[in-house]
């Protein structure tokens, strides 16, 4: 005889909620990664997860939690870090047309200086050749 297989669990954002505040309320961290009071407080969350009814928890083992928690940390890390990777390239950027604004506004000056100046040097030219 064929036996029925348990349907296998998806995991929701109120799934994952409710994981993170019973870690929270259990103390989780407070123990050793890998002891045995570790593995207790595991065994207790995947329970009492398992007792509720909206959203329904079908959690086999603690090892399912624990396996969630450790997607749920890698995930979190991988958005962090592609943030902070997108933030380095966004202040590259902002410092490239700094810099690009910066050399701009000096030709500006430079060029300024000598449109100011082309009328003093035709000026001093004239008397030049008026006195010479």
């Amino acid at each position: 005889m064929a036996t029925k297989k348990q349907p296998v669990m998806e995991w929701t954002d109120d799934h994952d909620i409710l994981l993170l505040r019973e870690m929270i309320a259990s103390e989780l961290f407070q123990f050793k990664k890998g002891s045995p009071d570790r593995g207790k407080i595991w065994e207790s969350i995947q329970e009492r997860l398992n007792k509720l009814d909206n959203p329904k928890f079908m959690i086999k083992e603690k090892r399912g939690v624990r396996d969630r928690w450790n997607l749920l940390q890698a995930k979190f890390k991988r958005t962090f870090s592609a943030k902070d990777k997108k933030k380095s390239d966004d202040k590259e950027a902002a410092e490239e047309i700094r810099k690009k604004a910066m050399e701009h506004m000096a030709s500006k000056k430079n060029q300024t200086n000598l449109l100011e100046a082309a009328p003093k040097r035709a000026e001093e030219a004239e008397v030049m050749r008026l006195n010479s």
